[in-house]
């Protein structure tokens, strides 16, 4: 079987070295030769505990004026976050149905049990009058989800949770840095969990971070992560080995031999049985959450520390060209005839929004995503489903299905459109986009 992949792929190499793919990760080409030094000494150093801190505080103040920790991944920041207030067997914790299978995976490993709620549909992310619908006598916390970088309306919640008594926690996985009022994300609820994955708004490869504007919560949750292990060495050289090929790989120019080079690498691991993971990738599935492939929760990497710090030094520049590409996403569709697919919350004035992805949907997408995935990664587009990345399926963590209709009606036409991409490459995607959305796609050479 590896030899007649081998030979197709073999065969398309002409034709990937001749085109260019838009994903929705950017690998760090940005980066210099004297930076790359750097990770590799911090990697390789065995006294960097100091980056980690000051990455830290550079992230918290990035946030807002409260206490942040770091840790390998946001879900672990979340499960940390839920065993400091006690949260077990036969409680319950809300979260919306635009969700990745590894956050119910965390409520699972407390004992808890993960119950659903539908999405807003103007903001995709979570909404308070579904979440008082599953409200009950067990629930002891409440996600509210700011989605693809649009803030959700969390004031409601907030409210919710204080005539309830019911713990409130933002996830702000994939949004960073928008606001509401002049309020940041991560600074209304009682905490927020943030994710630096690859996928998500400032990227270190892996990484998570919980906030909190309360100080008792942060030196309860510091106490308990002051003793978490760092992910073994061999871990952390195949994520410093990834990061190099992402680098590499991960730009227009050269996505798709990066994809093809991907799968071929998937392959040998399936066939080699003592294959050692190098994304966190046991959470995606309930049987896996008590096997030991790495530490859980675990610390950050401080080379992705520092990694996040190189980040954190262009973010201002990152994000204003993501407001410019996403503000010329909302002209074109604006002036076609598809501005009534446009989400109103795009263009509320209360608002900003930095976006990671711009997102809406649109009757019969299947056939834009046809026509556009020669140049887009449709592969990588999220909620499609209710509960994404679950091998098994979401009803195997808990989901039953018509529980959030919304969630899984603007799933099935849901399109996400890539906004975090090398400035240089800008008029190229937005010459695509408008060709879309003309029901063309013009032939880029």
């Amino acid at each position: 079987m590896l030899q007649v992949y081998a030979d197709s792929f073999i065969k398309r190499l002409y034709f990937v070295k001749h085109s260019f793919r838009f994903g929705f990760i950017q690998g760090h080409s940005y980066l210099k030769e004297d930076q790359i030094f750097k990770l590799d000494q911090v990697l390789n150093s065995e006294h960097s505990e100091g980056i980690i801190a000051e990455y830290e505080q550079q992230m918290t103040a990035l946030i807002g004026s409260g206490y942040g920790i770091s840790f390998a991944a946001g879900r672990m920041a979340f499960y940390i976050l839920m065993e400091s207030l006690g949260i077990g067997s036969r409680d319950e914790v809300i979260l919306p149905g635009f969700t990745c299978s590894v956050m119910p995976n965390a409520v699972f490993r407390t004992g808890a049990t993960p119950v659903f709620t539908d999405i807003d549909t103007e903001t995709f992310g979570s909404k308070a009058e579904e979440i008082e619908k599953k409200i009950s006598s067990r629930t002891k916390m409440i996600v509210a989800q700011h989605s693809f970088g649009i803030p959700c309306d969390i004031q409601p919640i907030i409210e919710l949770g204080k005539k309830h008594g019911i713990f409130v926690v933002e996830d702000c996985a994939i949004t960073l840095d928008s606001s509401i009022n002049g309020i940041k994300v991560g600074n209304w609820a009682d905490a927020s969990i943030f994710s630096t994955d690859h996928t998500k708004p400032l990227n270190t490869l892996i990484g998570g971070f919980l906030y909190t504007k309360d100080e008792f919560i942060y030196k309860k949750i510091k106490s308990l992560s002051v003793g978490l292990p760092h992910l073994n060495k061999n871990h952390q050289a195949r994520l410093y080995r990834q990061f190099l090929f992402e680098r590499k790989y991960y730009m227009p120019e050269n996505y798709q031999m990066g994809i093809y080079l991907n799968k071929l690498y998937s392959l040998k691991q399936r066939l080699n049985l003592n294959s050692k993971c190098t994304f966190l990738d046991s959470d995606y599935t309930k049987q896996s959450s008590t096997l030991k492939n790495y530490p859980y929760p675990a610390k950050m990497p401080p080379f992705l520390a520092q990694l996040g710090l190189f980040e954190l030094e262009r973010w201002d520049t990152e994000k204003k060209q993501r407001k410019k590409l996403l503000d010329r996403y909302i002209n074109i569709m604006a002036q076609s005839n598809f501005n009534k697919y446009l989400p109103k919350v795009y263009l509320n004035s209360k608002l900003e929004i930095i976006p990671l992805r711009f997102v809406f949907s649109l009757p019969d997408s299947k056939h834009l995503l046809n026509k556009i995935n020669r140049y887009i990664d449709i592969n990588m587009i999220w909620f499609r489903t209710p509960v994404i990345c679950c091998p098994n399926g979401p009803e195997s963590l808990g989901y039953v299905w018509g529980s959030c209709p919304e969630s899984e009606r603007v799933g099935l036409n849901i399109v996400n459109w890539p906004c975090v991409i090398p400035e240089d490459w800008a008029s190229q995607i937005v010459d695509i986009f408008q060709d879309a959305m003309n029901e063309k796609i013009k032939i880029l050479t």
